[in-house]
């Protein structure tokens, strides 16, 4: 089979950025067409004088060589993909190519670009890229190999010219071995039991974590420098927080290493990576395509959605090469990459698979001397039972990989262990016994690869011990607020601030001159954009309305809230408002005096979403100068002066009283609006 030349698809995007992005689209477009209808001729040959060929695809330098290593054969005017070129080869491309034209399209934020400052990178084949230096407070990252780059190319949208300059240059991402082969070992586990060929493919997986060019690669995608800021912030805060108190226990003082590790989970899930939950349509935009089959792919499964008569294909890679440029998928693609990523930062971390379909990471403290459970779907960090107490799943299986061990870490994730080893029992996937052996086969296996001093092992071994330990010690263990709530942050934020806070804007809604002629008020929030705006009305509807200004941010037109947040949920793509986590309510008033002007309502019309829970409560209350209050809206009615006052309360969750939840991409709507007729 075809090998991809990423070197030609890479040096299409030292083209101006316009030309570039409308050249890749036609070419996808060819692409696509082949792949949905291989057995039509007709999309398999465009004509070079097409004036739309020529100008929108082959005008781009570059396009046809890397159309003749596709498969396009060149003849009598024409460009022609002949039957013998295998789909498999066809798709590759696309993939590859699509995947570089979305970055170069939509580029990451500026936070998620780190350059390289400290790389020497050149056309020569003799150059070599050097490491970056590190502060001493940041975990550090294998020694990388000194390897020569791929191609380092001009960004499009950039200066006209080949190369970069060293502190503009992108590094490639690339790994030094295929991934078939960075995974490659012997087998140690006989037998056909399939949970334990299932742990030894997963113990030979991780092991792709450890090439030192994927290393670097990855390295440089993480903006060590913002986290380490903020880590340090975050330690300032805590140190003044124990300072606070008499007699604090200086041991709960986290390090510097464990506040950069919550800022990587929390980058990692607000900015680098994307949840899918099915491949939305190209055609109509909708976000619940149908999945039609899953098939496999040269080793990688496949789903398939179908939507307005097109098939989209989403790859389920395990390869973390293909994630760093994909950046998005289910729990099993973000555990994979963050393991990685914090194996990039010099971190001793585990990929952490659970039978109950679900994956997470778990990473060595230096400070605390265990290992920290974190899941980066969630941005939560050191709350193992959230499984089984939050989520309500029996857990039954639980095994941590990493490159020097493997470990039944089951004992971590429940503190029923007698209920535990009843499933286990009743389960019959294998004995206790096998399993034991199993392990200490992978572990020993893992061992003598690394080449270890006898100093090194016996440090593992104690490391070994003193984990059994403290699994068994798990049992009976009462579990956290954070681990009861199902989902939560663990985070530093949440213990810091798990009491009562309180945001005081102080904001009143005062008519502007305009508005006192007008006879009208008019106010709305998108919780989407998060932003208010403030508008007159037209004629009907949103004709001819005139925005009068916007304010971005829920509290920024606020009077006064209470235990009061904006969420946003990743995987489910909504946002609202609702109460701080650990809280049992919370409130949120705005502020309201036309008195100023002599003024009163005549006419009030007000929308204001809300969505409850589990016996939550949202309730309203209107509450006029004289401090009387009433939940009826026509006591506004001849009012100068009012507070409107929402109290969430209730429900088994923090997140089950929530106010203007809404698609993250309904930026056209408003949950939140009040208009008012004055007199």
């Amino acid at each position: 089979m075809a090998t991809l030349n990423q070197a030609l698809v890479l040096a299409l995007e030292s083209n101006p950025k316009e030309s570039y992005v409308i050249a890749a689209e036609t070419l996808l477009r060819l692409l696509d067409n082949i792949i949905r209808e291989p057995q039509n001729v007709k999309y398999r040959t465009v004509r070079i004088d097409n004036p739309s060929i020529r100008e929108k695809l082959l005008s781009v330098d570059g396009m046809r060589q890397l159309m003749l290593a596709i498969g396009f054969i060149e003849s009598n005017g024409t460009l022609t993909v002949p039957s013998n070129v295998l789909l498999a080869n066809l798709r590759r491309y696309r993939e590859f190519i699509y995947e570089r034209k979305e970055l170069i399209k939509n580029p990451p934020k500026e936070k998620e670009i780190k350059t390289i400052s400290s790389v020497t990178c050149t056309a020569s084949s003799n150059s070599t890229a050097a490491t970056t230096p590190s502060s001493t407070n940041i975990p550090q990252a294998p020694a990388a190999e000194k390897s020569k780059p791929e191609m380092v190319l001009q960004p499009s949208g950039s200066s006209a010219g080949g190369l970069l300059q060293p502190t503009e240059a992108l590094c490639v991402i690339k790994s030094s071995r295929p991934f078939l082969v960075r995974i490659e070992f012997p087998k140690v586990i006989p037998g056909n039991n399939t949970l334990l060929r299932q742990l030894e493919l997963l113990s030979d997986q991780v092991m792709q974590y450890e090439d030192e060019q994927l290393l670097a690669s990855g390295k440089n995608l993480i903006p060590i420098d913002t986290l380490t800021t903020k880590a340090k912030s975050k330690l300032t805060q805590w140190q003044r927080l124990l300072a606070s108190k008499e007699a604090a226990d200086k041991s709960k003082e986290p390090s510097e290493r464990d506040l950069i590790l919550e800022e990587l989970t929390a980058w990692f899930r607000a900015d680098f990576f994307t949840w899918v939950n099915a491949l939305p349509c190209t055609v109509c935009g909708n976000e619940k395509t149908q999945l039609v089959r899953s098939t496999v792919e040269d080793g990688v499964r496949v789903e398939v959605y179908r939507c307005c008569g097109q098939l989209r294909h989403f790859y389920r890679y395990n390869d973390v090469e293909k994630l760093l440029h994909t950046r998005r998928g289910r729990c099993g693609e973000w555990a994979n990459c963050f393991t990685f990523l914090c194996r990039c930062l010099g971190y001793d971390a585990r990929y952490v698979f659970s039978t109950g379909d679900h994956v997470w990471t778990e990473v060595w403290s230096e400070r605390r001397e265990r290992w920290i459970h974190v899941d980066p779907c969630e941005n939560v960090l050191d709350a193992p039972l959230m499984y089984e107490h939050g989520w309500r799943k029996d857990i039954t299986y639980v095994f941590g990989f990493a490159r020097d061990d493997v470990q039944d870490v089951t004992w971590r994730y429940t503190n029923d262990h007698q209920r535990l080893l009843q499933r286990r029992r009743q389960g019959g996937a294998c004995s206790e016994q096998a399993l034991l052996d199993t392990i200490a086969k992978l572990r020993t296996k893992r061992r003598a690869g690394l080449n270890c001093t006898p100093e090194q092992l016996s440090s593992l071994r104690k490391r070994t011990i003193d984990e059994c330990l403290e699994l068994l010690a798990n049992a009976g263990r009462v579990p956290t607020a954070a681990e009861r709530e199902g989902r939560s942050s663990g985070s530093l934020e949440w213990r810091l601030q798990r009491g009562e806070q309180q945001t005081n804007t102080r904001y009143m809604f005062i008519p502007t001159v305009e508005e006192v002629q007008a006879k009208q008020f008019n106010i709305r929030y998108c919780c989407a954009t998060d932003c208010y705006e403030r508008f007159l009305k037209g004629a009907s509807n949103r004709v001819n309305e005139r925005i009068m200004e916007k304010s971005n941010g829920w509290e920024s037109r606020q009077y006064v809230s209470r235990n009061i947040f904006r969420k946003e949920e990743l995987d489910w793509k909504m946002v609202y408002l609702a109460r701080t986590e650990g809280t049992d309510e919370a409130t949120i008033e705005w502020n309201f005096d036309f008195s100023v002007q002599g003024l009163r309502v005549k006419q009030i019309e007000l929308r204001f979403g809300q969505e409850t829970y589990e016996g939550a409560k949202v309730e309203l209350y209107y509450i006029k100068s004289d401090g009387s209050q009433s939940q009826a809206l026509s006591s506004l009615c001849e009012c100068g002066k009012f507070t409107l006052q929402a109290r969430l309360s209730g429900g088994k969750s923090w997140q089950h009283a929530q106010l203007f939840r809404q698609s993250k991409s309904a930026t056209d709507e408003y949950p939140f609006e009040m208009n008012i007729v004055l007199m």
